[in-house]
């Protein structure tokens, strides 16, 4: 007979296989992570990320960080970060707080800019009981939910700063090309871009409305037709998850 703990490693083996083969939808999670990116400055010994369960039952959470790639599994994972606790049962609502501490390996990270990962929340609800079989069928579809947050691993004494990096970017217009260049050691997430319409006063033209993250050091460039940088603006979000708008420059 399998023991608790091999069967609760199992049951999460199985839910984070299901999250990760799993399109990301628009589903509600119990279990909400307070804040939309989280920061690491290299100088701090540990950092919390605060959860709480919203739910009406008892939530089993876990946590961890990958490099980038939304299918590895947490034991998969090579990120230089700990977790703890990196599986907890959170009561309804109640919340828990995550403590995130750095390994030996952040050591090797680049030391003149931000280093991205992800923070993944999987929230796995609990297994249906004898009393919720005996109201339907007997057969459950259970649904483990996961959150995946933008995490900054921030290295001490980076030129200028977070906040006012967007407005250092660098706008270039040629044709039908707009070049957007990010020369600051930040990482500047840009989720809307406007341009008033040629010839035009109150005309206004969205631009860009998927949404885009410049690395530090980095360009990208987007098509658009007779782009004109002249009363263009453009939405940031910033490190607490708040909306700036920016005028291009």
């Amino acid at each position: 007979m399998l023991s608790n703990h091999k069967l609760l490693n199992r049951r999460l083996c199985r839910a984070v296989l299901l999250a990760l083969v799993l399109p990301f939808t628009a589903a509600n999670a119990d279990v909400v992570i307070h804040g939309t990116r989280i920061v690491y400055p290299s100088n701090a010994r540990e950092i919390t990320v605060k959860v709480t369960n919203e739910g009406t039952s008892p939530a089993l959470v876990q946590a961890w960080i990958d490099e980038g790639d939304p299918k590895i599994t947490p034991d998969e994972s090579k990120s230089p970060f700990v977790i703890t606790p990196p599986i907890t049962r959170i009561e309804p609502g109640k919340g828990q707080s995550l403590r995130v501490s750095a390994l030996p390996g952040v050591n090797a990270l680049s030391k003149t800019q931000e280093t991205l990962f992800w923070l993944n929340v999987l929230d796995i609800p609990p297994k249906p009981t004898k009393k919720d079989a005996d109201n339907g069928s007997d057969n459950f579809l259970q649904l483990a939910i996961r959150s995946r947050l933008k995490f900054f691993y921030r290295p001490a004494g980076l030129k200028g700063d977070s906040f006012s990096a967007p407005k250092q970017l660098q706008w270039t217009a040629q044709d039908s090309t707009l070049t957007i260049k990010n020369p600051t050691p930040y990482h500047v997430t840009i989720t809307s871009i406007v341009q008033k319409s040629r010839g035009e006063v109150t005309d206004k033209v969205e631009v860009l409305t998927d949404g885009m993250m410049l690395i530090p050091f980095s360009e990208q460039k987007i098509n658009v037709k007779n782009p004109n940088i002249k009363g263009m603006t453009f939405t940031t979000i910033n490190d607490y998850g708040g909306r700036v708008q920016q005028v291009a420059e």
